[in-house]
């Protein structure tokens, strides 16, 4: 079953047009973010918010996404488990339901984590759009929001 039909295309749909263009989206503005956020969740969305601009190390992250995302206990805490992880929870394994429309991660503060840890924050962008597209190939939405 795809992820999304040629309807979503017309609707101009948000989850749409943020798997269209990568599978993760910048929104700055913070009524922006709220009207989408309450957007998804009206849609069957489970929306799960990270607060990355309070991550000043790897490990903070690592427990971030851990928690958030309910990781097995043998969860590594290091980029290569991290990915892995979310190639679970693009599969519907952990951290939402697949009977939900899908998932929607928000991950505030991103700049000013991005700011501390540069090299980590690219990692990380590049684990969530590669996990965006792994979902879509099960007919599964792995949404995430940088704000």
């Amino acid at each position: 079953m795809p992820a999304f039909t040629t309807d979503d295309v017309l609707g101009n749909r948000l989850d749409f047009e943020i798997a269209r263009d990568g599978f993760v989206r910048r929104l700055r503005d913070d009524a922006v973010l709220r009207d989408a956020e309450t957007w998804f969740r009206r849609e069957g969305y489970r929306v799960t918010e990270l607060n990355a601009g309070a991550w000043n190390d790897d490990k903070q992250m690592h427990a971030a996404f851990a928690t958030g995302l309910q990781f097995p206990g043998h969860f590594g805490n290091n980029l290569d488990a991290l990915d892995d992880c979310m190639s679970n929870v693009a599969e519907a394994d952990h951290g939402w339901d697949a009977s939900e429309t899908g998932l929607v991660l928000i991950l505030s503060g991103f700049d000013r984590f991005a700011q501390r840890l540069p090299r980590t924050a690219d990692h990380v962008q590049d684990i969530l759009r590669r996990q965006g597209r792994y979902a879509a190939l099960f007919g599964n939405r792995l949404l995430t929001i940088l704000s």
